[in-house]
């Protein structure tokens, strides 16, 4: 234990609070060595069930929020097929409207039309139930019967609906039907599309889950059925679940987190984060097994306990040893000071840093491991106050805390609180920290003990996930969930001065012949390459936003606009410079060019679903016209569509 004094000077023993132990009497010694040795028994028992109980809480904490960001992470990838199919049904509607049973659905998956192998049965059923035209080839199917045509047939409402597993009629086997709604030009029922994906599949979404034996993912509807759960590699779908504790839960609280004991499953207990979704009925459910959390913190206790047990025991075994020789004052005094050394060894040798602050915030004795979180020498320490480790402008905010926590009163362990220390060398360190007060005979403050734990490397983990959260791993580019914000911010701004915002879909022509000749290595630098190249072409005076969506399909929100013609400038520059060849590694060199796709602010729509829909709906018309193009989405009433495109060899 270092301590400021000279090695002549008396000290303040932390115990007795005397100048020099001199006891009056045989009695007063034993008396003085049992409480001592009671407080030292009881202070090794009180930290070592503080740090069991903060560990295991850590861990639990940690699993909630790990849990937290992997639903996250999958609602996102879910929602995107979802849209997806709705994308997909609605132009499916369009076309039948136009074409009628002259339509032939299945020439659709040959000529690629539907991309996503999940969603190769579509069929068309007209208002009778019967199935006009499939992917599948003729059929004499009627769905008449089903849930998800007689709730399109009951509602005026133009939303895809996510039925419950059935057993398909056309494929004989289990299937998640989504309808979307065909209105007749007189507003009248004329059918419904129907696309349907395997359960299995909603659940294998997210390629990046690595699931244990007991660990669970899990999607439900609202109305209690369940879509899709893994619980190890096992697949389940279509029970009823409304009686289980996140579903329960998810009637008055949209999300959340919480221990369950297993009961309503298999009986295995499991850390649960769940989250509602923003645009389909629809609840994701993740939970990992409590057991396998606390492997390590159980393990950690059992060590804890040891040392606890085998440290009572040399304490009790020092007071016995003292209590035997108290008859002989210099046998008790070298006992005491026996006994402070064995103290001061524990203190220094601690996981945490620990420190005793006198009430005006000096401190008193600090231990080595605070020294080197800090990077200070001891001595150096001894020198400054509580407030100088803080930043000069919470320094007074530092000093209203310590005084608020003087004048208060805990029954139990002091409250932890997390907050930032600047070391020597100017670095922020983050620590959790605990505040303990030691009182006087009078039950005023005599000193305070601040146990310290770094977690400088925890707070740096929830800044890199809250990044990841909102950026695309590969390009780092801002992913949707940001596209929608700043998307938002930019209609937001355009209604407020009155301007224009427009959003462009972009699809890379001849992407899929580079992954299939060079490896999705390489057709991963080019998708690099690519990013930089949009963010070069975007206006560099305006709040332009480049995202990706995934695969080779990039989003980007152009803000404040004059006229259209600036987004057709920019989508120009895009197709320009997407033309140029790509220098990869090992010197391959390959061409790509782009289909784009524009809606703008507020003519095709008034929020960023409406343009982005209108957006890709254009790209895909861009890209069946030839590729390599940019086109406008058309509207009844819009003027003759424009057609711009560039031939570079």
């Amino acid at each position: 234990m270092t301590l400021s004094v000279k090695p002549d000077s008396p000290r303040k023993s932390p115990i007795t609070g005397g100048a020099g132990f001199r006891s009056p009497s045989l009695s007063l010694l034993q008396l003085s060595i049992l409480l001592a040795g009671m407080a030292a028994i009881a202070l090794v028992w009180i930290t070592t069930l503080q740090r069991i109980t903060f560990e295991r809480a850590q861990a639990v904490t940690a699993a909630m929020r790990s849990n937290a960001n992997l639903a996250l992470a999958f609602e996102q990838q879910v929602a995107r097929t979802l849209k997806e199919a709705e994308q997909i049904a609605a132009f499916a509607r369009q076309e039948y409207l136009r074409d009628g049973k002259r339509l032939d659905l299945r020439h659709w998956v040959e000529q690629r039309i539907i991309r996503d192998g999940a969603f190769t049965i579509l069929s068309i059923v007209d208002e009778n139930g019967d199935i006009v035209t499939s992917t599948q080839g003729a059929s004499r199917v009627n769905y008449a019967d089903r849930d998800f045509f007689t709730k399109q047939r009951d509602s005026r409402e133009d939303s895809l609906y996510l039925d419950r597993p059935v057993l398909g009629r056309i494929s004989g086997q289990w299937r998640i039907p989504m309808s979307l709604r065909i209105r007749q030009p007189d507003g009248g029922f004329g059918g419904v599309v129907v696309l349907s994906v395997a359960p299995a599949n909603l659940a294998h979404l997210h390629e990046g889950i690595e699931l244990g034996p007991a660990d669970m993912l899990e999607i439900a509807g609202l109305d209690g059925i369940l879509r899709s759960r893994l619980i190890g590699t096992r697949p389940t779908y279509g029970l009823d679940q409304g009686k289980h504790a996140w579903n329960l839960r998810q009637a008055t609280q949209p999300e959340g987190a919480f221990v369950d004991d297993g009961g309503s499953i298999d009986g295995v207990t499991r850390i649960i984060s769940y989250r509602t979704m923003a645009d389909y009925p629809l609840m994701i459910t993740v939970g990992s097994d409590y057991a396998e959390v606390l492997r390590s913190a159980q393990r950690r206790r059992t060590t804890y306990l040891f040392i606890a047990s085998g440290v009572t025991a040399a304490l009790a075994g020092l007071i016995a040893l003292f209590l035997l020789l108290s008859l002989r004052q210099r046998a008790a005094t070298e006992a005491l000071e026996a006994n402070e050394a064995l103290f001061r060894a524990t203190f220094h040798q601690a996981a945490m840093g620990i420190a005793r602050i006198a009430p005006d915030g000096r401190f008193l004795e600090v231990n080595e491991k605070l020294c080197r979180m800090l990077g200070y020498d001891a001595p150096e320490l001894l020198e400054r106050t509580l407030f100088d480790l803080a930043d000069p402008g919470d320094r007074d905010g530092a000093r209203a805390f310590l005084k608020a926590r003087l004048t208060a009163h805990f029954l139990g362990p002091p409250p932890e609180v997390e907050k930032t220390y600047r070391r020597r060398d100017g670095g922020v360190l983050w620590v959790c920290e605990a505040l303990s007060i030691v009182r006087n005979a009078a039950g005023l403050p005599d000193f305070l003990v601040a146990v310290v734990q770094d977690i400088t490397a925890r707070k740096d983990l929830e800044t890199r996930l809250a990044h990841d959260a909102l950026h695309d791993a590969l390009t780092g580019l801002p992913n949707r969930i940001m596209f929608q914000d700043r998307c938002a911010r930019a209609l937001e701004s355009a209604n407020r001065h009155h301007g224009l915002a427009a959003v462009l879909y972009l699809d890379l022509d001849g992407f899929k012949e580079v992954n299939d000749s060079y490896g999705h290595a390489m057709g991963d630098i080019l998708l690099q390459q690519v990013a930089g190249s949009l963010e070069h072409c975007v206006r560099a005076e305006s709040e332009d936003t480049v995202s990706r969506f995934g695969g080779d399909e990039f989003g980007i929100v152009l803000s404040g606009l004059d006229s259209p013609e600036g987004c057709e400038r920019v989508a120009l520059t895009i197709l320009d410079a997407l033309i140029q060849p790509f220098d990869l590694a090992d010197g391959i060199q390959v061409r790509i060019s782009a289909s784009i796709g524009a809606a703008i602010h507020p003519r095709h729509g008034q929020d960023p679903d409406a343009l982005v829909a209108h957006a890709d709906a254009a790209m895909y018309a861009a890209k069946h016209s030839g590729k390599n193009r940019f086109r406008w989405e058309p509207l009844p009433d819009a003027p003759e569509n424009r057609h711009i495109s560039t031939s570079r060899s």
